[in-house]
């Protein structure tokens, strides 16, 4: 393990673990059920994701005594980038069909929610950034740079840090009450948590997540001029 200082006791660290996994569940899905989706819910949904890295970043200083991350990032060359980012493009791609299986047994997704929220968050092009910025920093300092290191610790090895991380990534999103973004998501996670495993460098997984956001974003506000009833079909 490449950790910079000393490994958290074993009930300290889990406690860190129980507030990565379950401080949106608990808390942020509660306080913001029943809302409507509008843009102020969307700025204040968004800013609970950087109270939840607050949270998290206090827990680690005081109670574990160690860095927010324990993998010191590796610094790689310009072409690592952009070679990381077409790769973990195409894998992004093969996770959306991948998500599409059920949809070949039969199985009809409801997009209602997810439509419903792109189409709020299209009127404000500075939410559009602002929430494709904070999901790419955010969960990936979260699920990816918080919990990896320290599930692998918990579990002295590296394939449950893996399938946890992405499991719980992916039920924060079936808020959207969409079992293909719930499928994708999982499978996003699985290939971001093995990237940060091999590579050791959060900076990319940021850069990616956030772009690949924008870009969805931007694509749908296209889209909604032109194929929205196709889109919602």
């Amino acid at each position: 393990m490449d950790v910079k200082t000393v490994t958290p006791n074993k009930n300290v660290l889990i406690g860190g673990l129980l507030i990565a996994l379950l401080f949106y569940p608990l808390i942020g899905h509660q306080f913001f059920l029943g809302y409507k989706i509008t843009i102020p819910f969307l700025l204040y949904s968004r800013l609970f994701f950087w109270v939840w890295i607050l949270v998290l970043y206090v827990y680690a200083h005081r109670a574990e005594c160690n860095d927010f991350l324990l993998w010191k990032d590796k610094p790689y060359g310009f072409w690592f980038y952009p070679a990381s980012f077409g790769a973990l493009l195409l894998l992004k791609m093969g996770a959306g069909m991948v998500a599409v299986i059920p949809k070949l047994f039969g199985y009809h997704d409801d997009p209602h929610v997810t439509i419903q929220m792109l189409t709020v968050l299209s009127k404000s092009l500075p939410m559009v950034f602002f929430s494709a910025i904070t999901a790419g920093f955010t969960e990936e300092l979260i699920f990816r740079g918080y919990l990896v290191p320290r599930l692998e610790l918990l579990f002295k090895n590296k394939y449950m840090p893996v399938i946890i991380s992405a499991l719980f990534f992916a039920l924060m999103h079936y808020r959207y009450m969409s079992l293909t973004q719930t499928i994708f998501t999982f499978c996003f996670g699985v290939v971001f948590a093995i990237h940060y495993q091999w590579y050791r460098n959060i900076k990319v997984l940021i850069l990616t997540h956030a772009l690949v956001d924008l870009m969805s974003f931007l694509s749908f506000m296209v889209l909604q001029h032109y194929h929205l009833e196709k889109l919602i079909k």
